[in-house]
């Protein structure tokens, strides 16, 4: 089967370059299928992103055309939508993105079969998480209501869950929210995998505002020792050259590191294959110390402290101690916030 799904992403990209593009359904849903082998240059990663979304939407469009009456055409027209969306989000096209969230809306209200209306709701809210607001406490909130509404809707679906957690990782600097969320996530879930991400995620939120215990060899051989590092903020990074998203991010952040040189910053990496971090390092001009292991997500360090959202940027006060959970949103303002601090 996953053979067969390889065959049917290929050839629907192959087809996809050819005007008179022909795809079954089961070749549309093998384009669900992320990306995830992508280019450690950020910017071939975001286009090899961009022409996965316009696979999909050609494919589903000649769905459409070739099989108006198949029962999975309002499935196929919620994928086009999404994936327009996506395509817009990529390139930062918001009125894109809100012309696709609309499309789903309409959606949902003509949903033919009431057990589909949770894949419509859960795709738009998926591509409202692109853009959930102009500041941190707009998105955060505008976070929590999206997946409460969705799992008040849903509360048997699998994603209920998924999304309560999303939401939880945007309340880093309000612990008093972040706990009820992990708590009502872990009361839905049924996922064992997904459990265990919400009891890292506890785990976390457990270090918060704690003296934080690193060390590490690095890979140029050199060692990182965190506790060495008082009196300075710090950043620690954990990512993965094979993590599309991480790719991106790192791109802006390295660019902004260069240019804060009271920050001091270490990483952490999720790769399985050294030559690829190496790669992308070189590509990024990393020269931090660089903690790895080859164990990818199993990364000893990772997994003690509970790690499991790339990228992750944990900021460290001057003090030694966890100031911020994930600040890879808003690491400009913390890490100011931090340095202002004696």
């Amino acid at each position: 089967m996953k053979i067969l799904k390889i065959q049917s992403i290929l050839l629907v990209a192959l087809l996809a370059s050819i005007s008179s593009l022909s795809a079954g359904w089961e070749q549309v849903t093998a384009l669900d299928v992320p990306v995830t082998q992508l280019s450690q240059d950020p910017t071939k990663a975001k286009e090899s992103m961009a022409r996965h979304f316009r696979t999909q939407i050609a494919a589903n469009e000649a769905f459409l055309r070739e099989s108006p009456n198949d029962p999975h055409t309002w499935e196929s027209r919620v994928r086009i939508a999404s994936a327009q969306g996506r395509l817009a989000s990529l390139s930062a096209n918001k009125e894109g993105v809100q012309q696709a969230v609309t499309r789903l809306k309409e959606l949902e209200r003509t949903v033919p079969d009431p057990s589909l209306k949770a894949e419509a709701m859960f795709r738009r809210i998926s591509l409202q998480w692109q853009d959930l607001g102009a500041t941190a406490d707009v998105r955060r909130e505008n976070a929590v209501a999206n997946a409460r509404n969705f799992s008040i809707s849903f509360p048997q679906d699998h994603r209920s869950a998924r999304l309560l957690a999303e939401a939880a990782a945007l309340c880093n600097s309000h612990p008093e929210q972040k706990g009820p969320l992990l708590e009502e996530a872990i009361s839905l879930c049924k996922e064992e995998s997904m459990l265990q991400r919400l009891k890292d995620d506890k785990k976390q939120l457990e270090l918060l505002g704690q003296p934080l215990d690193l060390g590490f060899t690095a890979t140029d051989g050199s060692r990182f020792d965190l506790a060495k590092e008082r009196g300075h903020v710090t950043a620690i990074v954990f990512w993965s050259a094979e993590s599309a998203p991480s790719l991106v991010w790192m791109g802006y952040f390295a660019k902004y590191a260069a240019q804060e040189p009271a920050l001091r910053v270490a990483t952490v990496s999720l790769d399985r294959n050294k030559a690829d971090l190496n790669a992308a390092m070189r590509t990024l001009g990393i020269t931090w110390p660089t903690a790895f292991d080859g164990m990818g997500w199993q990364n000893a360090i990772a997994r003690n402290f509970g790690i499991n959202t790339l990228p992750t940027l944990w900021l460290i006060d001057k003090k030694g101690r966890l100031a911020f959970l994930n600040a890879r949103d808003s690491y400009e303002h913390r890490v100011r916030e931090l340095l202002q601090k004696n």
